[in-house]
């Protein structure tokens, strides 16, 4: 604590001033915002956020820069308006906002004003650099926390490959399945090199129920290593503790286990997407000199790939992080004499790179016979926004009929759901929904989306955020225990047992597997991790600091996560806890990263050095 900083927490006019400027706004956000009186625990809730705001509001009035004001003046409106909407937000009713009797825009306006200190005080004081080890490890050291802490997470999660055995299923996965098989024709709508990794896992196994045991351990062994990677890292940077602290909760943590035999294409994604993240932030510390070494290069060009082929929005996702980091590099590379030319190794490999991912995925995929999925994954958000219009706005006479060719009018309002236009698109097991018509007149649909707006601006607004500005609600909570669907569909059978039921005698079961992660994931504190939308805007924040420092180099580790919120929030099919699962798996990397700060042009040398 800086000796300004305490001064300021000691003045007592300015304390009681703003003790009871706090109170006034609490008191006013519990008015414009509830109906009923709050209770002994929301009382409880409010005593502390009064004292914290109150502290906020302190610190942040000594800050004197106009960037970081203006900054947080536009991002505490983005997350007033988002938490007032979202508090809003009652699935049930009818349309699905409530009414509290005043205008929304009062809470929001009170939402600001609390929002504002703290986001100020967030800004300004995030990206000061502090002290990280610097001491390198001996290679057995080294080796030996990787291959432990791999070890002890493959022991701690092996309970849950013996509940689920012989893995989790989930819904995705028997599409994936069939195609591995040839029973589905192969598309795009799943990473093609994922699909072809299942399909040579059923072919080891030989049928698929050991198919998919072979997967689950293949899984769970690449998961672990991976994390692994990561474990040591935060022993090499942030000492034992640390280390210990994080392969616990990793090892611990009932939805990272549940994931390790999960079979979804978003586990290895969400492994790479840390792992890049992981490089990110050892540059940021290093320096951009770092980024320049070939073997350092060559794993951030992996990481893009992998990125690219475990997703299909990873490619958005890599031109984002390439794009960024080219900005970052902007006053090296437009001054080669000054710096030299050895900066354009990232933006000329990068995009080379990228380019032939495309190719790969574009016009490779057509050759190879590969099937693009349909229309309809790509407009979710402008499908869900007309069903709205159909629902509760308007919708001129053409528009009407355009809509009606995908399903008549007065079945989309029967089956539609604010929360996704699965119920539209998957009606009658998705056999109603024209999908062909669509796939012929895509100019004409987003034509007739783009002409319906004007009419229902408010309407789209709010379809939009259910379906995906509900990723950057802060008070959200992103949560989905997923035990698997029912094994057997088609020619595809599973045979699914309760194996460590039968090892406990009763005493452990898969029943209360998925009970203690649904408490883990749903209990107040103990979801602070679950928490993927808050930890998502501390790591916008922890970006922006760093760039309002002068030292966007600190921002490189939350590149990653970033550009995934970005992709979700122009075009999420639904909200769902796999799409953000990074920000819960790589929280640990991601706090170290935040704790590191941001530093200057040298960064750590190779002695030890810390340049601030």
């Amino acid at each position: 604590m800086t000796a300004s900083v305490r001064a300021v927490i000691v003045d007592r006019p300015r304390g009681i001033a703003s003790l009871a400027v706090s109170a006034v706004l609490v008191a006013l956000w519990w008015v414009v915002s509830r109906d009923v009186a709050p209770g002994v625990i929301q009382w409880c809730v409010m005593v502390v956020g009064w004292l914290l705001l109150s502290a906020a509001i302190r610190v942040s009035i000594t800050i004197r820069r106009t960037a970081v004001w203006v900054t947080a003046a536009v991002l505490s409106a983005i997350i007033a308006m988002m938490r007032t909407l979202g508090d809003l937000f009652e699935p049930r009713r009818e349309p699905p906002f409530r009414h509290t009797g005043l205008s929304a825009w009062w809470q929001f306006g009170v939402s600001w004003l609390i929002a504002l200190p703290a986001v100020c005080l967030i800004l300004s004081r995030l990206a000061g650099p502090r002290r990280v080890r610097t001491e390198p490890l001996q290679r057995r050291t080294a080796v030996g926390w990787w291959l432990g802490a791999s070890a002890v997470m493959l022991a701690a999660w092996s309970p849950y490959l013996l509940a689920f055995w012989p893995g989790i299923v989930g819904r995705d996965s028997w599409s994936i399945i069939r195609m591995g098989t040839g029973e589905l024709p192969l598309t795009n709508h799943h990473p093609v090199a994922y699909t072809a990794f299942v399909r040579i896992c059923m072919r080891l196994g030989g049928d698929f129920t050991t198919g998919t045991l072979a997967y689950s351990l293949i899984q769970a062994v690449t998961f672990a290593l991976g994390l692994g990677v990561c474990a040591l890292w935060l022993r090499y940077r942030g000492g034992r503790w640390v280390a210990a602290i994080a392969t616990a909760w990793w090892a611990l943590d009932p939805s990272v286990a549940m994931w390790s035999v999960y079979m979804d294409k978003d586990v290895i994604f969400v492994l790479w997407m840390t792992l890049m993240a992981l490089l990110l932030a050892e540059i940021g510390l290093r320096g951009w000199e770092f980024l320049t070494r070939g073997w350092i290069l060559a794993a951030f060009l992996a990481g893009l790939v992998a990125l690219c082929f475990s997703r299909n929005n990873g490619i958005y996702i890599s031109a984002f992080i390439v794009a960024v980091m080219s900005l970052f590099l902007a006053p090296r590379l437009l001054r080669p004499r000054r710096h030299g030319r050895r900066w354009w190794a990232l933006p000329v490999t990068g995009v080379a790179v990228l380019g032939v991912v495309f190719g790969i995925q574009g016009p490779g995929y057509a050759r190879a016979g590969v099937r693009s999925s349909e229309f309809v994954e790509s407009v979710s958000v402008p499908l869900q926004q007309l069903a709205w219009a159909n629902r509760y706005g308007t919708l001129t006479r053409d528009e009407q009929d355009v809509l009606a060719h995908l399903l008549p009018l007065e079945r989309i309002r029967d089956v539609y759901s604010p929360v996704g236009p699965d119920s539209i698109k998957f009606d009658g097991g998705g056999k109603s929904f024209n999908n062909p018509w669509l796939d012929s007149h895509k100019a004409e649909f987003l034509t007739t989306w783009a002409k319906a707006m004007p009419e229902n601006p408010v309407g789209y607004g709010l379809a939009w955020f259910v379906l995906t500005g509900r990723y950057i609600d802060p008070g959200g909570r992103v949560v989905k225990i997923d035990p698997g669907t029912k094994k057997g569909a088609g020619p595809v059978v599973i045979h699914d047992e309760d194996r460590l039921s039968g090892l406990t005698h009763g005493l452990a079961t898969r029943y209360r597997l998925t009970k203690v992660a649904t408490l883990a994931g749903t209990t107040p504190v103990v979801d602070l991790p679950y928490r993927m939308t808050l930890i998502i805007w501390l790591v916008i924040l922890a970006a922006c600091s760093a760039c309002l420092a002068g030292r966007p180099r600190g921002a490189l580790s939350f590149l990653p996560l970033v550009g995934l919120v970005v992709t979700l929030l122009i075009a999420a099919p639904v909200l769902d806890y796999r799409y953000v699962a990074a920000a819960h798996v790589g929280l640990p990397v991601l706090l170290m990263a935040m704790w590191a700060g941001a530093r200057g042009d040298s960064g750590i040398s190779r002695s030890g050095h810390q340049a601030v």
